[in-house]
Formats: C-alpha cells, sequence, structure tokens
C-alpha cells in the first residue's frame, strides 16, 4: 500500500446517499498505515430551501424556532460520519457553509486543497438529471481534483 498522506472531503445531508458516502469515506480514509493518516473532512451545505430536509425525518423537520430546526438537521447530517470516524480514529473536520451546493462543494474542495471529494448519487439517470439537475454530476464537471462517486 502506498504511504502517501490525502485529505478526503466528504458531502453530507443526512440522506441515506450520503450516509453510503460517508462509509465508503471513512473507509478510504482509514485505508493507510497508522503512522500516516488521512485527513477527512466532512461538509455540509445549508441551503435556503428547509423543506427540502423534510424527507429525512419520520415526521418532517422538528418544529421550533429556525435556528433550533437548523441545528437538529446539521446535528443528523453529522450524526454517521462523527461516529464512524470516531470508531476509527481518524481526524474529523466538520464544515457548514450556506450556498448553492455543487459549486459551494467544488469551492471548499479547491480552497482546502482535497486530494479526493467523495460524494453520494442517487443514479436517477439521464432523463430525470436533464429536469431535476444532479449535485454529483456538476461537482464530478467542475471538481479540481479527483472525485469517488458512492451510488445508492
Amino acid at each position: 500500500m502506498l504511504d502517501i498522506q490525502r485529505k478526503i472531503m466528504v458531502a453530507v445531508d443526512g440522506s441515506a446517499v450520503s450516509d453510503k458516502a460517508v462509509h465508503e469515506a471513512v473507509w478510504l480514509a482509514g485505508s493507510q498505515r497508522r503512522d500516516s493518516k488521512n485527513e477527512l473532512i466532512a461538509v455540509f451545505v445549508k441551503t435556503d430551501r428547509m423543506r427540502d430536509y423534510d424527507d429525512l425525518f419520520v415526521r418532517g423537520v422538528p418544529t421550533g424556532g429556525i435556528d433550533d430546526r437548523w441545528e437538529k438537521i446539521i446535528e443528523n447530517a453529522f450524526f454517521v460520519v462523527r461516529k464512524l470516524a470516531a470508531e476509527k480514529d481518524i481526524a474529523l473536520e466538520t464544515i457548514v457553509v450556506e450556498g448553492e451546493p455543487a459549486s459551494t462543494i467544488v469551492g471548499l474542495a479547491h480552497f482546502h486543497d482535497v486530494d479526493l471529494l467523495v460524494i453520494g448519487s442517487t443514479g436517477k439517470g439521464a432523463v430525470k438529471r436533464a429536469f431535476l439537475g444532479s449535485v454529483s454530476a456538476e461537482v464530478i464537471e467542475h471538481a479540481g481534483c479527483g472525485v469517488y462517486v458512492a451510488r445508492a
């Protein structure tokens, strides 16, 4: 195995697809000798559409003030990556930023000089992607580093 330290970024949103990407990112980050640890960065992009997160909760987004609701959404989004990174003794940095997901993820990867970007994809297909857009497709097209796509 190569002894190269890598900086890996994973995009999280609390969905099952995101959790799959997290599992892959943690596995990749842990695939190194103990004396040469990879860095793992998890990023959550907060959009201006809170209702986009409704389907991630059994009964919708928690009630309460806007700040309380965002805090719960973000806590849920980072839950799996925090748990798995701790279990594997992988240093984890978490970042929350506001913006449009694809361009924000690409910008953060560039800013942090990331070697590999891990992102989930639902695999909706070309027709749905043409109408709905695809964060993973945009990230693949514009990222200046390697992109690992975890398919749902």
